[in-house]
């Protein structure tokens, strides 16, 4: 089982870093696509859509409303920035404010996530409504392919979308080791019996001591960075650690809901493509938020 994991996690990490670095920005909006796929059809399964016709409806929906905010608020016109990859030299201008607009509602949503997860297993009738996991589906989902998408056409090279994932995994790690180590005291025993408060703690640590490394290596190698931005993207990397264990417990919540272990069965040993990225599709909006707000500081992009 280990090494079933460990091997699917190298191609994971091959795939990715790939899919972000030689492709540019129009391709890796389909490579998102194709990556996001099965999480909405996991997600499905997490709505309890079992005919193929409500699979079918519930994908059609999804992809008619990302188009329309690509459409809106995403692709306004083209030609501003030419981004080259190695399959594809092509022009890309993303809505800022659409993107910060996709940001904040995130954000808002996630907050809003808290409220029920520190409820469960009260309150579920406010949320186990089949179109209401539905429409969290599409809040978790959408802002992360919108998010994913400005990363890449911000920083072409991938840097910040391979930041990103890292920060995410080393909160994971952190708490894993942490938790073991010294974690008695449960975080959420009602959702997931194996997180501790010291996990917490030290998921939070973790991500902290990597964005100061990140920092002091910008600071040193490439320009001098204000206090400000210091300051703001410290907060932006503890809030990020806060959102990451909500993603996780969230779907924690889903799953015991739906009565299932894992979302799907994708990934040997990991389980379903949502497994894998529920924190992460909770702390991209706080990540994109702090690149909206900073991009213009940061000459190393």
């Amino acid at each position: 089982m280990l090494k079933q994991r460990v091997v699917t996690a190298i191609v994971m990490l091959l795939v990715l870093y790939a899919g972000t670095a030689w492709l540019s920005p129009v391709m890796f909006a389909g490579f998102l696509s194709l990556v996001l796929l099965p999480a909405l059809l996991e997600w499905g399964r997490l709505m309890g859509l079992v005919r193929d016709r409500e699979r079918l409806a519930w994908v059609g929906s999804f992809t008619v409303i990302l188009s329309l905010i690509i459409w809106f608020l995403l692709l306004p016109g083209t030609g501003a920035q030419e981004q080259t990859g190695l399959f594809l030299t092509s022009s890309l201008t993303l809505n800022i404010t659409g993107v910060a607009l996709v940001s904040v509602l995130a954000v808002t949503f996630w907050a809003s996530i808290f409220y029920f997860l520190r409820r469960y297993p009260r309150r579920q009738e406010h949320w186990q409504a089949r179109w209401r996991i539905g429409l969290m589906g599409l809040a978790c989902l959408i802002p992360t392919w919108v998010g994913f998408l400005y990363l890449k056409v911000l920083a072409p090279s991938g840097l910040l979308v391979l930041v990103l994932v890292a920060l995410v995994s080393v909160v994971d790690i952190g708490a894993y080791f942490s938790g073991r180590a010294w974690g008695n005291a449960k975080l959420a025993p009602a959702l997931s019996p194996k997180k501790s408060w010291a996990g917490f703690w030290g998921g939070l640590a973790s991500c902290a001591a990597l964005t100061l490394g990140l920092l002091t290596w910008v600071h040193t190698e490439y320009q001098t960075l204000s206090p400000l931005t210091w300051v703001v993207l410290l907060l932006a990397a503890l809030l990020l650690a806060v959102f990451s264990v909500i993603g996780d417990l969230f779907e924690s919540m889903l799953k015991r809901h739906r009565g299932i272990k894992d979302s799907g069965r994708s990934l040997p040993g990991h389980g379903g493509v949502l497994d894998r990225i529920d924190s992460l599709v909770a702390a991209t909006p706080v990540f994109v938020l702090a690149m909206v707000l900073l991009s213009t500081r940061l000459e190393v992009l």
